[in-house]
């Protein structure tokens, strides 16, 4: 193939030697901190990285423009990759405030309703014990038993009752 010299403007040029000679600097560099960093076996397999001509520059940048079917005409306006993963972005976080709003909200919401449900029934359940101990009592008062038979029938209800109370779960404060 022959090659063809194409006239670029001078300022271009500078501006794309500056970039070469940077990236050639940068690629030099990370090398020197990767054999730094490697023992001797990682050391044996680094490769000292090429120097970056204009050449090889141009054809890779002009190479990435086709392959990705850029025009480099277009390349400030607000159609790249960045604003792209931006509006991702927000989308994402749009749809988890909306899941957050229509079913995390609710759902602990009704947690706490069924926790708060949970102690007034425990609560509830210990007025019961309470008020079957003083119904006992009555019970047994009104069946005109002996004072001996009346205390052995609450003795056996007070064993049950602290059955119960035993097995009550403690209120967590």
């Amino acid at each position: 193939m022959a090659t063809r010299v194409i006239p670029i403007d001078e300022q271009v040029h500078v501006d794309i030697s500056a970039e070469v000679e940077q990236l050639n600097a940068n690629a030099l560099r990370e090398y020197r901190e990767q054999y730094k960093l490697a023992d001797e076996k990682e050391r044996r397999k680094l490769v000292k990285p090429q120097r970056l001509t204009i050449k090889s520059y141009s054809e890779a940048a002009l190479d990435y423009f086709r392959r990705n079917h850029l025009d480099p005409r277009n390349l400030g306006e607000e159609t790249d990759v960045i604003s792209e993963v931006r509006k991702l972005r927000n989308n994402v976080f749009s749809f988890m405030q909306v899941q957050e709003r229509t079913y995390l909200m609710p759902f602990v919401q009704d947690v706490y309703d069924l926790k708060n449900r949970a102690d007034t029934v425990e609560d509830t359940s210990f007025d019961m014990l309470n008020l079957m101990e003083i119904f006992i009592d009555l019970l047994l008062a009104g069946l005109g038993l002996s004072e001996q038979e009346q205390e052995a029938h609450k003795a056996r209800a007070a064993k049950i009752f602290a059955q119960k109370k035993m097995n009550r779960k403690p209120k967590k404060a």
